[in-house]
């Protein structure tokens, strides 16, 4: 499925599932990020890869949002910027950030920006 336009090189975005330590997980990849398994069974780029720009779509579990899903990344690619939802320790608050495309880890929390509760 097509998720929009890569930030980085203007591809295709697209969605697919995988299994990840023994979880069934979407990542949204560029379609320049080719990727296979290596001798050591390490998942790597492969030579020919022209971008790197991907995400997993459990990339905010250590905040306890169990999934990044389709739609924020939609927005994200469309708009720059979408906003998650993510709470604290066990559940203790619940606070709202902006998330931008990051090249090296495919997204980054903007933690010093103060959104006002939806």
């Amino acid at each position: 499925m097509i998720l929009g336009k890569c930030p980085y090189c203007n591809a295709n975005v697209i969605s697919k599932k995988i299994t990840a330590r023994g979880k069934n997980i979407k990542v949204y990849s560029c379609e320049n990020a080719k990727k296979q398994y290596d001798e050591s069974e390490i998942y790597v780029f492969t030579s020919d890869s022209t971008c790197r720009f991907r995400v997993y779509s459990n990339t905010f579990l250590k905040w306890n949002k169990k999934s990044f899903s389709e739609l924020e990344m939609k927005k994200l690619l469309k708009e720059g910027q979408t906003i998650v939802r993510l709470h604290g320790k066990k559940g203790s608050s619940e606070y709202f950030k902006y998330v931008i495309p990051h090249k090296e880890y495919g997204v980054s929390i903007l933690w010093e920006e103060e959104i006002e509760t939806l």
